[in-house]
Parts: C-alpha cells; sequence; structure tokens
C-alpha cells in the first residue's frame, strides 16, 4: 500500500509538468461544473458531458452506484477544474481526464479510493491505476468493501439479458 501511495503522490506533484508541453503550454483547459451525472460523467456549464477517462463506477441503480456518485461529486465541490481531452466516445461525449488546481487526478483518486473499477479495456497502459485498484480492492476501500462486487459492464450485460 505505501508504494501505491507515494507513486500517487508523486504523480500528483509531476501533475502540473506533466501537463505542460514541450512548448510550456499546458494540455489540460480550465472547465466549470455544471452538474454530476454519476460516478463517471459530468457536464460542464457549457453543457458538454465528460465521461471520465480509464474508469467506470457502479451505475445508479447498482448497488454502491450512489455511492460513487456522491464521493465524485464531493471530490469536485467548489474546485477549479482541469480536463485533459482523450477522445470522443460512441455517445458524442468528450473522455479525459479532470484534475484540481492542486494537480490532483479525480479519476486516478476515484480508483484509488475505491469508488471505480480501472477500466482496462479503454486505458490498458494505465498501471498506476491498475496498482491503485488492486490496493484498494486489498485495503477493503470503498466498494471493495461488499462481499462481492459486480463490475459495471457484467452488470450491464446482465441487464440486457432477458429474466426468465
Amino acid at each position: 500500500m505505501l508504494e501505491v501511495k507515494l507513486n500517487h503522490r508523486w504523480l500528483s506533484m509531476l501533475t502540473p509538468i506533466l501537463m505542460t508541453n514541450v512548448y510550456g503550454e499546458t494540455d489540460a483547459t480550465p472547465i466549470k461544473l455544471k452538474h454530476v451525472s454519476d460516478g463517471d460523467t459530468i457536464v460542464t456549464s457549457d453543457d458538454t458531458r465528460i465521461r471520465l477517462w480509464g474508469i467506470d463506477t457502479p451505475e445508479r441503480d447498482q448497488q454502491y452506484g450512489s455511492h460513487a456518485t456522491a464521493a465524485l461529486t464531493e471530490k469536485l465541490h467548489e474546485q477549479q477544474l482541469y480536463l485533459e481531452i482523450k477522445d470522443v466516445d460512441r455517445y458524442g461525449r468528450t473522455v479525459g481526464v479532470v484534475y484540481t488546481a492542486d494537480g490532483d487526478e479525480v479519476n486516478l483518486d476515484m480508483v484509488c479510493e475505491g469508488h471505480a473499477w480501472w477500466y482496462q479495456r479503454y486505458a490498458e497502459m494505465a498501471i498506476n491505476y491498475k496498482q491503485c485498484q488492486e490496493d484498494a480492492q486489498r485495503n477493503k476501500r470503498g466498494l471493495w468493501a461488499e462481499e462481492s462486487p459486480v463490475a459495471p459492464w457484467d452488470w450491464r450485460g446482465l441487464q440486457l439479458t432477458p429474466q426468465s
């Protein structure tokens, strides 16, 4: 656990440097939060829907879904936020990494605190996310305190399966 926390601290300290390109310009742009839709989606003041990259949280009507949403809401409350855009998903949402003015990587924090799964399918190379998830699992933080947490992608699949 200590190694992961140290890595996470170093990442937080290096985030402002990592967000700067070779010309000294930042790759992250300021955003203003309008509201949190769920544990991995926010809406900005200009109505842009942003899906947090590299993570997946329980759905609102899934066990722990409301906890994940509340955790993200609390984490972003009254924070100056910055967005590093990674992609646009098939639903037209901007996909990105959100940072606070202090350099905290919100997406990573959600995994480290046990509020989200590392979404390996879309962030395979994000080894720090994997390490944080494993640490959260070992220490039964957040959703990992549940006896048998169901990954959101599995839960969504179950919702599409006709019930007998």
